[in-house]
């Protein structure tokens, strides 16, 4: 079984305002203002870097807060901003960030320190899966409101992606996927491949494309491999090291990297994800986690979840643990591109 390593994830965001000369979008080359947020993993040098890490970033981010951006910085894009703060925090090799000036674009680094612009957007549309057992929920036709993130390089054609996609979004909004030529049927994984290579056939520069089915499930495509993720949240009771009995909503994604089953177009149901994981949640959910988690930490639940979790889904290449909206921890195995 492959070895994975630990990291510590910490966000934060700032209001700021700004111009973006030159942007491909007029709008944002008059003065207006956003909410970012900036997301950071760093791989873990011991339980107490995690506090550290936290207050780096919060303390970076304070000099960001209310200001008027045009005056710190001559270009004023998402990645100039990024790298102004990346210099201002001690991170290690293996670490990764992302900066979101608002909820529909930004830039993620990756794990080798290259940089990556991203946009997101939504459709919405039906769709059944035709090869799924009898009863099986997904084989009636049903809906969701998809939500499409495209990366690509840095500087690399963000202006032409934003037509191509333009044309892409006109063919899936407010249609049956199933009618459409390749997506006879229409995963998630289908349809991120779908997506990526329509627009690479149009000379579109991608580095990833992850599809959203729901808030809590989706799956991406980076040319070679596809990944999914099933998210749950559970309601805990835990004793702090000091003592302190106290709780969480804890947030718990389980990521997953298995080669495609073209009978069936996903690598994984999201269905039995979740089935063979409940009895595990529900040792989590609404529980007390003293006699398991002597230790308190966050750091300590997520090496028992993940000790539990790698038996019942031996595909597992990410479990992300998070505490609060702005901290928690991740494991995960070596990863390439625009991770998040």
């Amino acid at each position: 079984m492959k070895a994975g390593a630990y990291h510590d994830w910490q966000a934060r965001g700032f209001e700021a305002s700004r111009q973006v000369i030159g942007a491909m979008d007029p709008r944002l080359q008059r003065r207006h203002g956003h909410s970012f947020r900036v997301e950071v993993c760093d791989p873990l040098r011991g339980e107490s870097s995690s506090g550290q890490l936290g207050d780096l970033l919060s303390n970076v981010v304070e000099q960001l807060d209310y200001q008027d951006l045009d005056v710190l910085f001559s270009q004023r894009h998402d990645a100039e901003i990024w790298h102004w703060i990346e210099d201002r925090l001690d991170l290690a090799p293996g670490s990764h960030g992302y900066l979101a000036s608002g909820p529909w674009r930004g830039v993620v680094r990756d794990t080798m320190g290259r940089l990556h612009g991203w946009m997101r957007d939504r459709f919405e549309s039906a769709h059944f899966l035709p090869n799924v057992p009898a009863g099986h929920k997904c084989g009636r036709l049903h809906g969701h409101g998809f939500e499409v993130v495209l990366f690509f390089p840095w500087e690399g054609q963000a202006a032409q992606l934003k037509t191509r996609w333009e044309g892409l979004h006109a063919r899936l909004h407010g249609r049956c996927l199933n009618e459409l030529s390749g997506l006879d049927i229409p995963t998630s994984e289908i349809l991120a491949g779908w997506i990526w290579s329509r627009l690479q056939a149009q000379g579109q520069a991608l580095t990833q494309v992850a599809v959203y089915e729901t808030a809590s499930s989706g799956s991406s495509f980076d040319g070679t491999r596809y990944r999914i993720w099933k998210e749950q949240s559970f309601d805990s009771a835990l004793r702090s090291p000091e003592g302190a009995l106290w709780g969480h909503t804890y947030r718990l994604r389980l990521g997953l990297s298995a080669p495609l089953d073209e009978m069936m177009g996903w690598t994984q149901d999201f269905g039995e994800v979740k089935r063979l994981f409940d009895p595990l949640y529900r040792e989590l959910d609404h529980q007390p986690l003293h006699d398991k988690i002597p230790a308190g930490t966050t750091l300590a639940l997520l090496d028992w979840v993940l000790a539990r979790t790698r038996s019942l889904l031996p595909t597992l290449d990410r479990l992300d643990l998070y505490d609060t909206p702005g901290s928690g921890k991740i494991w995960t195995l070596p990863m390439t591109g625009p991770v998040r």
